[in-house]
């Protein structure tokens, strides 16, 4: 697939992303397992910030939350902006919920199966050591360090 194509379905694909969507499950993710083996370890904001939100959700112009795009109001071009939206001091809707990585809305949208919903869009998402990363950081209080 050339390159063109890709950002092509990846902007199509965020042109649908709104936060404010409930989610097709109706609230907590069911069955989430912490069991699991994290990319990351220690799973640190700091990490999956340079690791995994800013590369994956903020790379390059237009896609969805650069400063440019902002779907949901979410952008992860700063690690202290993002971490503020994340946990909603910052504005907006939490989208994490410290502590309960099942009913954390990001969650929500990295397990979700609805390919309207989940988030990254397209195919093939986060890796599950990635997912796991980020469940794990959360349910360990979602610290900024």
């Amino acid at each position: 697939m050339g390159l063109g194509l890709f950002v092509s379905m990846v902007l199509a694909a965020c042109s649908s992303d709104d936060a404010s969507d409930p989610a097709p499950g109706g609230g907590c993710v069911q069955g989430l397992s912490l069991d699991c083996t994290s990319l990351y370890d220690p799973p640190i904001y700091p990490t999956l910030f340079e690791k995994v939100f800013k590369p994956t959700c903020a790379s390059g112009v237009g896609t969805c939350h650069t400063g440019d795009a902002a779907k949901g109001g979410l952008i992860f071009e700063n690690a202290d902006t993002a971490y503020g939206l994340l946990l909603g001091t910052q504005g907006g809707k939490k989208r994490v919920l410290p502590g309960d990585a099942a009913c954390s809305l990001l969650v929500e949208r990295l397990e979700s199966s609805e390919p309207t919903f989940r988030m990254p869009p397209g195919t093939s998402g986060l890796s599950r050591g990635e997912r796991c990363a980020i469940e794990k950081w959360i349910a360990n209080g979602a610290g900024r360090q």
